[in-house]
């Protein structure tokens, strides 16, 4: 069941938006609302699916109304007795731009292409939950680790593993490199090593890459090789990790 409100300065006209909304046994509707002011604090206190929405009314006229909804879910249907209005409708995201007099038939095209929207909106919705619950489960049942939570200022930031370009050793810490910046993370690389997904790569005593970031590399005659890495760092192995970093290239 969809919901529906009607937004209109003439009771008449919302009395036959009305009339025609109870032929539909798919939409409820929730409410009706004389001004634009009324509207919007109607839409924020219930959420509606649908709004037919008046344009030429006191006060806050409905594209200004329409420009307030934009960061809510519903979708607007203009209704008005002004064709001027219809580019500036369609620039704040209308569904659809109803002329008055407008009868059955056209009033009906309107809401079912409305309820079409919304239906592939909500499906489109309800996939991505599935979908963060899916990877929500799998990171929570992997056995290796999948993010590092950071205490900064008294903040607690998290941090992908697979954001990570590169860890590096640095005394007590560990640098935790990303594209974007830098971040301290008190542990041992050691210890890390042994809990990074298989994407990471040891190559330094000092680094271990994620090879998803690795732009270019070089073999360097001396059994080392040069990373150029996704964030534009360059990173250079050590010899003691040359079959470790070939046999990770040839299976890639």
């Amino acid at each position: 069941m969809m919901t529906a409100l009607i937004v209109d300065d003439e009771p008449h006209a919302r009395r036959y938006i009305r009339d025609l909304l109870l032929k539909d046994q798919e939409v409820e509707l929730l409410g009706e609302c004389r001004n634009g002011r009324e509207a919007i604090a109607f839409v924020e206190q219930n959420e509606p699916d649908i709004v037919f929405l008046d344009i030429q009314m006191p006060g806050i006229n409905g594209i200004e109304v329409a420009h307030a909804l934009k960061s809510s879910r519903c979708a607007v249907i203009f209704t008005t007795a002004y064709d001027e209005y219809a580019l500036k409708a369609f620039e704040v995201e209308a569904i659809n731009y109803l002329l008055k007099p407008f009868d059955a038939k056209r009033f009906s095209e309107a809401l079912n292409t409305a309820k079409d929207s919304i239906a592939l909106k909500k499906q489109a919705e309800f996939s991505k939950k599935v979908m963060n619950l899916y990877h929500n489960f799998k990171e929570s049942n992997s056995p290796h680790l999948t993010e590092f939570v950071l205490k900064e200022n008294g903040i607690e930031r998290i941090i992908k593993a697979n954001d990570v370009c590169y860890l590096e050793a640095r005394s007590v810490y560990v640098i935790l490199r990303t594209r974007q910046d830098a971040h301290l993370y008190r542990a041992a690389l050691n210890l890390l090593e042994q809990q990074l997904p298989a994407q990471f790569l040891r190559v330094h005593r000092s680094f271990i890459i994620n090879t998803n970031f690795i732009d270019t590399y070089k073999y360097l005659n001396n059994n080392t090789f040069a990373f150029e890495m996704k964030n534009g760092e360059k990173i250079v192995s050590s010899r003691s990790y040359k079959s470790e970093i070939q046999d990770t290239l040839e299976s890639r």
